[in-house]
C-alpha cells in the first residue's frame, strides 16, 4: 500500500484489515518532495536567465515522469556542449512546438510556467496530427546532423530514404488520368461511391480523396 501518513496511521491502515490485525510493517510508505525552479526563469535552451552556462533538466523544472526528465535531458546537455564548444559564439539548439514533443514541453514551462507537476500530454500539442513517431526522422535527422548529434551513415541513409521519397512523389504526381480511367484501371482502389469527371486527376492528388485507400 503506498502512502505517506505518519507511521502509526499507517499501522491502523494496515491491521484495520482482515487477517492483517497482528501484521507489523517493516518497510513504512513514504513520499518525495522536491523543490523546483520557477521555470519563466529558464530560456528555450534550459539555460537559467540569470546564470550563464547553466542549463538546468529534469524535476527542478516542475515536471514529473522519466520521458518528459530526459527530454529536457537531451536539449539541456546538447546546449550544455554546444555553449563549451562555441563559447561567446554560442547559438542555442532550440526546438519548436512544430518540431517535436520536446519543443512543446519546453514552450509551455518556459513561457507558462506551472502551478503542478508537468505532464507532456498529446493534447498540448496543437500540431500533434504531424508529430508522429514514423516521420520523426524527416522532422528531426537534418536538425541533429547540423549540430553533430547525428553519424554520417545514419545521414546518408536519410538521404536515400528522402530522395526515394521524391523519386515515388515525382511519379504519383506524373501520373494522371480521368477519374473514370482510375476507377476501370484500379477499381480496387474505390472505397465507396463517388461522382466521377472527365478531369484529369493524378495519383498524387487521388492520395488525398477519402474515396482512395
Amino acid at each position: 500500500i503506498s502512502m505517506s501518513l505518519p507511521t502509526e496511521i499507517q499501522n491502523q491502515v494496515i491491521q484495520s484489515i482482515p487477517g492483517l490485525e497482528n501484521a507489523k510493517i517493516t518497510q513504512y510508505g513514504y513520499a518525495v518532495e522536491y523543490d523546483y525552479i520557477d521555470p519563466t526563469e529558464l530560456e528555450r535552451s534550459l539555460q537559467t536567465k540569470k546564470i550563464n552556462g547553466l542549463f538546468l533538466a529534469g524535476q527542478i523544472n516542475g515536471t514529473t515522469g522519466y520521458e518528459e526528465a530526459g527530454a529536457q535531458g537531451i536539449i539541456a546537455g546538447i546546449n550544455a556542449a554546444l555553449r563549451v564548444k562555441q563559447g561567446n559564439n554560442f547559438k542555442p539548439f532550440i526546438l519548436d512546438r512544430a518540431d517535436g514533443y520536446i519543443g512543446v514541453l519546453i514552450d509551455d514551462l518556459v513561457t507558462r510556467g506551472t502551478n503542478e507537476p508537468y505532464r507532456m500530454f498529446t493534447s498540448r500539442a496543437e500540431y500533434r496530427l504531424c508529430l508522429r513517431q514514423d516521420n520523426a526522422d524527416i522532422r528531426l535527422t537534418k536538425l541533429g546532423w547540423d549540430i553533430g548529434c547525428v553519424g554520417e551513415r545514419r545521414y546518408q541513409m536519410f538521404n536515400e530514404k528522402m530522395k526515394m521519397i521524391k523519386e515515388y512523389e515525382a511519379k504519383l504526381k506524373s501520373h494522371c488520368l480521368p477519374l473514370g480511367q482510375w476507377r476501370k484501371s484500379s477499381p480496387q482502389l474505390i472505397t465507396r461511391q463517388v461522382t466521377f469527371d472527365n478531369h484529369n486527376k493524378s495519383a498524387w492528388e487521388l492520395l488525398s480523396r477519402p474515396e482512395f485507400m
